[in-house]
């Protein structure tokens, strides 16, 4: 095993190679035209021979006759097909650790978690996957608050889409816990919370200064916070605290605040269960705390049996990567394989999927695995694309091609769900940041090239020409080919990975 110091060392290489990445993060100059042989919107017809053009970051306008202004950056490949960036709604990688040893943590953030040079955002963006909501692992109680992330950037502020995005709560057992101990841990949280909030309303009302002290404590100066007014306790829970508007909200303790956040509703859960009687578990927490309109659940194991309580219940679903459950009939001894999208197709549930790994059996893998199984081709696109953008309450930027959106958008050479297509380009918020041709590791790995290459696989440098039909992205056009053949009398670069 590699000892911590000599790990470090491998990475000083990848870290300054990233480096060079923070100039190409708005190359392009605010405008860039997307011309494709085949347009695949998600939000209406195909269009063939279609323009798409993006300004500052988002879409403008898509249609076959869009005009181009005369001023943009042109990627020109009538020969590829146009597809929405590919969303990953839910997955715990990407951090230099996905658990805690303590059970309830609501107070943490897995920003201070995420590793942006981890080569799992690498893969992803390699697969064509723009936005990545990550979240805390599930062998918890209450885990983190999540955050959704680009797979491109050096410093978690360039990856940031948006901080906040939700939190764990887990009603499965966690590792060496029992289902009862389970159940008993997530229930007294949100008592611990309601008992806690109530002794606060408690001494404000007679005058003391708890509170207010440990604000102190914890730096905040209750004098200056913007939330030194109270409000009345806010959403659906089955429980309301008389009394709270008397509160400063700024007095509320930081290891409580974001779950109240999320009884009131401002903050998204992501329910985990791996059976259906886990479903029951947390169907049951999430409606006595008012979280039900909020909840995503995040489905694994044998959960598909409890298929008619989440339809009851109007909860969407982001399903385990493992989208055929198998198990032996217990009266004749046979097999029984369940297609577990089916199911909740039947059912009208709404079902985002999650990719197996990065490379092989990405997002578009799942989704030609669910058509495959009979799922209508519109449905399984839509799983990977809008449905998992809504669940994440990033509808309106991401998710399709169409104006008003960010300007995510990729460049296959064939169909999406075709095992004989890859991504060639991956546009970015409006910024070229991906050139399959210009991935080291590809290259590599298909064609048995080695390069002495200083930038991270397939990312676009100041300067690259990404391909004969389009313009100069930016940069020194001086600079030296990344492509040029490496001296063989030269040691490779150790660039430092981990696996995720």
């Amino acid at each position: 095993m590699t000892t911590p110091i000599f790990r470090n060392l491998a990475r000083i290489p990848a870290l300054a190679a990233l480096a060079l990445l923070a100039p190409t993060l708005h190359a392009t100059g605010g405008k860039i035209v997307i011309k494709a042989g085949r347009i695949i919107t998600q939000s209406g017809p195909d269009i063939q021979n279609g323009v798409i053009v993006i300004e500052n970051g988002r879409i403008t306008s898509v249609g076959a006759d869009t005009k181009a202004p005369w001023d943009a950056e042109v990627l020109d490949h009538p020969e590829l097909v146009a597809f929405p960036g590919f969303v990953e709604a839910h997955t715990s990688r990407g951090m230099d650790r996905s658990n805690e040893n303590i059970t309830v943590t609501p107070f943490l953030d897995v920003r201070d978690s995420i590793d942006p040079i981890s080569f799992y955002f690498e893969d992803s963006l390699r697969a064509g996957i723009t936005t990545i909501n990550v979240q805390h692992g599930n062998s918890c109680v209450i885990g983190a608050q999540g955050m959704i992330v680009k797979p491109f950037g050096i410093t978690i502020e360039q990856l940031q889409v948006r901080p906040q995005s939700g939190i764990k709560i887990v009603a499965s057992p966690r590792p060496g816990a029992s289902r009862a101990l389970q159940a008993q841990q997530l229930r007294g949280a949100f008592a611990d919370l309601r008992r806690y909030l109530e002794k606060l309303v408690q001494d404000t009302k007679d005058g003391k200064d708890t509170a207010r002290r440990e604000a102190l404590f914890q730096g905040r100066d209750m004098d200056k916070d913007e939330n030194k007014t109270g409000r009345a306790m806010e959403g659906n829970a089955n429980w309301k605290l008389k009394g709270f508007e008397i509160v400063p909200r700024g007095e509320v303790d930081d290891k409580q605040e974001p779950l109240l956040r999320a009884v009131e509703g401002k903050l998204p859960v992501f329910l985990y269960c791996d059976s259906a009687a886990s479903v029951l578990l947390g169907i049951d927490v999430a409606r006595e705390n008012g979280l039900l309109g909020t909840t995503t659940l995040v489905l694994d194991g044998d959960s598909w049996k409890a298929a008619d309580q989440i339809a009851a219940a109007k909860l969407s679903v982001i399903l385990s990567p493992e989208l055929v459950y198998s198990e032996r009939d217990p009266v004749t001894g046979k097999e029984v394989r369940t297609f577990v999208p089916g199911v909740f197709d039947k059912k009208g549930v709404h079902f985002a999927l999650q990719s197996l790994n990065q490379s092989s059996q990405s997002l578009w893998f799942q989704a030609a695995t669910c058509v495959a199984w009979g799922l209508d081709r519109k449905k399984a696109l839509d799983a990977v694309t809008r449905v998992p953008a809504e669940e994440l309450r990033l509808g309106k930027r991401v998710g399709s091609l169409e104006a008003g959106k960010d300007g995510n958008v990729l460049l296959l050479n064939g169909d999406p769900l075709s095992v004989k297509s890859s991504v060639q380009y991956v546009v970015l918020e409006g910024d070229l940041v991906y050139d399959r041709s210009k991935d080291v590791r590809v290259r590599q790995l298909i064609e048995g090239v080695e390069q002495n290459n200083t930038a991270p696989s397939g990312a676009v440098e100041p300067g690259d020409v990404c391909g004969d039909e389009h313009k100069e992205v930016g940069g020194d056009p001086t600079k030296k080919d990344p492509g040029e053949k490496k001296d063989e009398t030269k040691p490779d670069h150790d660039h430092g990975g981990k696996k995720d």
